[in-house]
This record gives C-alpha cells, structure tokens and sequence, in this order.
C-alpha cells in the first residue's frame, strides 16, 4: 500500500499493487511512518467503535463509484476504512488495499453522494485514528475492535433460564426443660409442707414446626456470570458448580445461544490478510470456533475438568483484551 498525494488525473493505474504481502500488511493495518505523511507523528490507538449489530445497515456489495477532484469517476470494489491521511479501498477483488489521499477526491460530491464515508473521513481527522467504513466487498466485516464489542455484548446480555421446581419441608423442634421444687399440698383447707425427703420433679415441653419453601422457576443471569462461576476453583463451592451444570444440561439454550453467537463473529472477521500482524488477532478466528466447540462440549459433559476451565478462562480473557478494543 501506498500513500498517493500526486494530483494528476485520477485514474486505476494510481493504485498500483504493493512490492510485499510483510508492506501490505504493516501499512494497512499499523499506521506507521511507511504509510503516513512525511513528519507526521503515528495514528493513536483507535477508539472503540458502536457495535456492528447497532449500526447502520451497510449497503449490499457491490462497486461503490466516487468522483475524483477532476470530476472523473471511479468505481471502487471495496472500502475498508477512513484514516486520517486518506481512505483505504480496493479497485478489483484481486487488487490488494491502497490508501487514496483525501485530497484525490471531490470532498464537496462526496459529502453530498457518500454522507457515510465522508462522516467516517471527518471523524478519523477529528480522533487521528482509523474509522471503519465496510462497504462494497467489505459489508458485513468486523474490526477486531468491533468484534471485541460485540464478545463482550454477548456475554453481558441478560439470559433467562428455566429452574426445576424443587419444594423442601424443614422441620424445625424444641425442647423446654424446667426443674419444678417440692410443693406444698392443700388437703381440706390445710396446706401441709411437703415431706422432707420429697424430689423436684422436670418439666419438659417439646414444640415441633414445619416449614415449606420452594426455588424460584425462572433465573435471570448473563454467560459471563456463567462461565465466571464454572471456571473458578475459589469462593465458588464444588457442589454449587456441579448445580450449576446440571441447571444449564436442563437448559442448553443459553450454551447453544452463546456457541452460535461466537460462530457468527467469527464468519464476520475479515480474511487474515487484512489483519495486523499480532498473534491475537491474527489466530483470533481459531480461538473462537475452538470457544464455541468447548461450550457445546458442557451441555454433555459429566462434569468439568482443568481444560474447561481453562477454556473458559480465556474465552473471558479475551472478550476484554486491550487489543480487541
């Protein structure tokens, strides 16, 4: 990729491939020295954007045509994202990314034709920080940012399971003990002392009471919650895990929900060449299948070992990581 700042006649042959998949990658995705202007100082670290499934729905794919600053028009396959220096599109489906520098367009036409892109340019100038635009070939793709938005989403969302009616009787009794002395007996009006030799007698009164409850048939609580309390050995009793398994056997929707939900972010990331050079994001699509076979795994399992554990704690792990964020 490659920062075009000439302002000659706007044409496909500007956009010319780059020498290196190691150039494409790096200058994509990482806004370094290579692919900003000269003096220029690198991009901040994006903020996090809306979630993908509250945003505008993206147009269908297909070419997206801009005018040039000398009226020309082009017809882009693909935008990818607005960065401050310029805007990141593809020209066929076999062509590789280029960064078209703002100042090759007719700003006024694309205020006018695109409101999208050109709300997605002033925001990348405003935050110095790359805007996602996923339009034409790239409509329905998330950011890793966006993907990690919509992770947590999922995992936050209020889920309501099920509770199988359970009735429990207690019984509660108690014992009242009392030492009565000797006492004097009345006989024809004569009240006559007890013997000497007489015993105190006890008196013990027995009290008996029962008490029905039962659970509630319905639990409002969260996946996070969830995978929380069956991923940790401390502060969550053995017993109490092993309830909680049993609860989410009797209703594998919330496991199911959760898996599918996975499955879906995993189908909107886009290909791994349009993805930075990081071992996180780059096995991101991986670890989210690997997630989502682990949670269908537990609606069958006897019980849970270290491994799911561990699956689970990670899956927790990276819905918050910094760089999906």
């Amino acid at each position: 990729m490659r920062v075009i700042h000439c302002r000659s006649v706007f044409s496909l042959a500007a956009l010319a491939p780059l020498a290196s998949l190691f150039a494409l990658l790096s200058a994509t995705l990482v806004p370094a020295a290579a692919a900003l202007p000269a003096g220029s100082a690198p991009a901040p670290a994006p903020t996090e954007p809306a979630v993908a499934a509250s945003s505008p729905v993206n147009p269908a794919p297909g070419p997206i045509r801009l005018a040039g600053a000398n009226g020309r028009e082009v017809d882009f396959a693909g935008i990818w994202e607005a960065r401050p220096e310029g805007l990141v599109a593809l020209t066929a489906a076999d062509a590789p990314l280029a960064l078209v520098a703002w100042d090759r367009f007719d700003l006024e036409r694309l205020r006018q034709d695109q409101p999208i892109i050109d709300a997605a340019r002033q925001r990348a100038i405003f935050l110095r920080s790359p805007q996602p635009i996923n339009l034409g070939l790239f409509a329905g793709l998330l950011t890793p940012a966006q993907a990690g938005s919509e992770l947590r989403r999922l995992l936050d969302e209020r889920v309501t399971m099920r509770v199988p009616l359970r009735y429990r009787t207690t019984t509660t009794t108690s014992s009242t003990t009392t030492v009565v002395p000797p006492r004097p007996v009345i006989y024809n009006g004569l009240i006559l002392p007890p013997p000497p030799d007489a015993q105190p007698f006890v008196a013990q009164t027995n009290r008996t009471v029962s008490e029905t409850r039962f659970s509630p048939d319905e639990l409002s609580t969260s996946p996070r919650r969830v995978l929380e309390m069956l991923s940790r050995t401390d502060g969550v009793a053995a017993q109490d895990r092993r309830d909680l398994l049993d609860l989410l056997k009797s209703n594998p929707v919330l496991l199911e929900e959760t898996a599918a939900a996975l499955e879906r972010i995993e189908a909107s990331l886009p290909p791994r060449h349009l993805l930075p050079n990081d071992p996180t994001l780059l096995t991101l699509a991986h670890r989210l299948r690997e997630f989502a076979a682990g949670l269908r795994r537990l609606s069958t399992a006897i019980g849970i070992d270290h491994s799911d554990r561990m699956l689970m704690r990670d899956l927790l792990y990276l819905a918050d990581s910094p760089h999906l964020r």
